[in-house]
């Protein structure tokens, strides 16, 4: 019994630390011209390179903007002129979101 009880809690270990394995994380950075940088990486270390990067209207959800990051996972837009949600998508279980600076 108490083997199986290991087992099990090593078995729920590494698939927890294999779901975390690839968390996507975005640095925000109002340049303070009129534009904001995102960056993305992976908890891996990973750029989020070629990564699908959304701003939406913060209270409708219509998309404003889609652009995607460059080869070391930076991109730089121009602010709207209402709130907006940043939204990083890297696929399924990989996105993050967060308000945009105004």
């Amino acid at each position: 019994m108490l083997k199986r009880l290991a087992a099990a809690l090593l078995v729920t270990l590494v698939c927890a630390g294999a779901a975390q394995a690839h968390t996507l994380f975005m640095a925000v950075e109002d340049n303070e011209d009129g534009t904001v940088t995102v960056e993305g990486i992976y908890s891996t270390g990973a750029q989020a390179a070629m990564t699908e990067v959304r701003l939406e209207d913060a209270s409708s959800g219509k998309v404003l903007f889609k652009g995607e990051t460059d080869a070391h996972g930076s991109l730089t837009f121009e602010k709207p002129d209402v709130a907006y949600t940043i939204v990083m998508d890297g696929g399924p279980g990989h996105t993050v979101d967060e308000e945009g600076p105004q």
